[in-house]
């Protein structure tokens, strides 16, 4: 008969991830690649027959379906039975009053990107948690509904809810895995100088050293620090520490933390690109096990960007695509001003003005100006105007009507002008939005 001691504990032993770095980002196996052997100790490739043990509250701990469903988070394996199982632990009576249990279940269903159902479960969990008095329980949800807004992109409600859990006396991990979660915001709106000071106020550099249990995501927002200041060679080796930490507990899935493609960005930047390309592909194989869309989005991003060797409009095209589908609006004005970029460098304007455009709006919608300022500043340099921005009426009038497909003398009859005034007009908003003529016209935004 097994003991109370061997029940309290669940075993699981995990299958080693595969190990290529397939060109077309597809997780086929095949023999280990020397490449991997190369870097292994720099990247933290996991080794074959690694175990993972993971503890649960329950004295029944082998069916403990929180512990199953991060299990399956942690070596991004089964995407579906992962969401299954935590949906499945959250209905469970003994999972929704455990505070481990209800962390692990909410965690895993956001970052399995179903985060219209954990926001909608956490905010029921919280009401219960408050009328309970169970407030250890409140900060770790208020935690993850920051992380929830985060990744909707509501980055003001985010660092709100973050800010709730910086005081001394809520619990060392949460509150350091908020001043984690908020410095990246910080970076994220630009705001790198203030990431900076929070950072070094709750001492992060110590809490690294002692080892503290999130020291992977500790590492992460001080590589984005790092990498937002311009210091590639420390934002790689922060990046790749935190690998490190999270392959030495037993984590491979990048939807936890995409270390490998902020290391192969860092990498990129520091002038090295082989080790660029390398964590980038390793990114894109563990991402295709997973399965989900923003993960993956992410992985053929940093894919294009390091080694996409002339399939970069390719990769970028279906990184937002998936981005779209994740709804993850952050992420996909970044691709989108990349994928922007590009087009228009290959000289296909028109659809370049589009993405540029797209990534304007998602920046301004989600509050970082400074990046719509960017796509702008970039729209200017590449000879076109804002949409709309130096448009008289008259001419927003005439474009939308030739937009619409009235030749030159049917708007001059419908607006009673001569058919000279007409041709004037539409000139100048040609010249204005950066277009060569009516073609190009009809798949403008302004």
């Amino acid at each position: 008969m097994s003991t109370g001691r061997q029940r309290s504990r669940v075993d699981v032993v995990s299958a080693p991830p595969d190990r290529e770095l397939s060109p077309a980002g597809r997780a086929a196996r095949r023999e280990p690649n020397p490449a991997d052997r190369r870097f292994a100790g720099i990247v933290g490739v996991p080794s074959a027959g690694r175990h993972v043990a993971l503890a649960s509250p329950h004295p029944w701990a082998a069916e403990c379906r929180a512990a199953k469903a991060v299990l399956c988070l942690r070596t991004g394996r089964d995407w579906p039975l992962a969401v299954r199982l935590a949906e499945e632990a959250l209905d469970d009576v003994p999972c929704r009053y455990m505070p481990l249990c209800v962390s692990r279940a909410l965690n895993t269903l956001v970052l399995a990107g179903e985060l219209v159902v954990a926001d909608a479960l956490s905010r029921g969990i919280a009401e219960e948690a408050s009328a309970g008095s169970r407030y250890g329980l409140m900060d770790n949800v208020t935690l993850i509904r920051g992380r929830i807004a985060q990744l909707c992109g509501d980055l003001a409600g985010a660092e709100e809810l973050f800010a709730t859990l910086l005081h001394p006396e809520a619990k060392p991990v949460t509150r350091l895995l908020a001043v984690a979660h908020t410095a990246e915001l910080l970076v994220e709106a630009g705001a790198t100088g203030r990431a900076r000071e929070l950072l070094a106020e709750h001492d992060i550099d110590g809490a690294i050293r002692s080892g503290a249990p999130c020291a992977a995501d500790l590492l992460g927002a001080r590589g984005a620090v790092a990498m937002a200041t311009g210091d590639a060679e420390r934002a790689l080796g922060d990046h790749l520490a935190s690998g490190r930490e999270l392959v030495a507990r037993g984590v491979t899935n990048p939807a936890v933390l995409p270390w490998r493609g902020r290391a192969a960005l860092a990498a990129r930047a520091a002038g090295r690109p082989v080790l660029a390309a390398v964590l980038a592909w390793q990114e894109q194989a563990a991402a295709m096990r997973w399965g989900e869309p923003r993960t993956i989005g992410r992985a053929l991003t940093a894919v294009a960007l390091v080694d996409g060797k002339g399939q970069e409009i390719d990769l970028l095209t279906e990184a937002a695509e998936l981005l779209e589908v994740a709804a993850a609006p952050v992420e996909l004005g970044a691709v989108s001003y990349e994928l922007g970029v590009r087009l228009v460098e290959q000289g296909e304007r028109t659809k370049g003005r589009g993405q540029l455009e797209r990534a304007r709006l998602l920046f301004t919608r989600i509050g970082l100006q400074h990046r719509a300022d960017e796509v702008e500043r970039a729209l200017r340099a590449m000879g076109m105007s804002c949409p709309g921005e130096a448009l008289t009426s008259r001419e927003m009038r005439i474009a939308r009507l030739a937009q619409a497909g009235m030749t030159n003398k049917q708007i001059a009859g419908h607006l009673y002008l001569a058919l000279r005034t007409v041709e004037v007009h539409l000139s100048r908003v040609y010249r204005k939005l950066g277009i060569s003529g009516r073609e190009e016209l009809r798949a403008a935004i302004f």
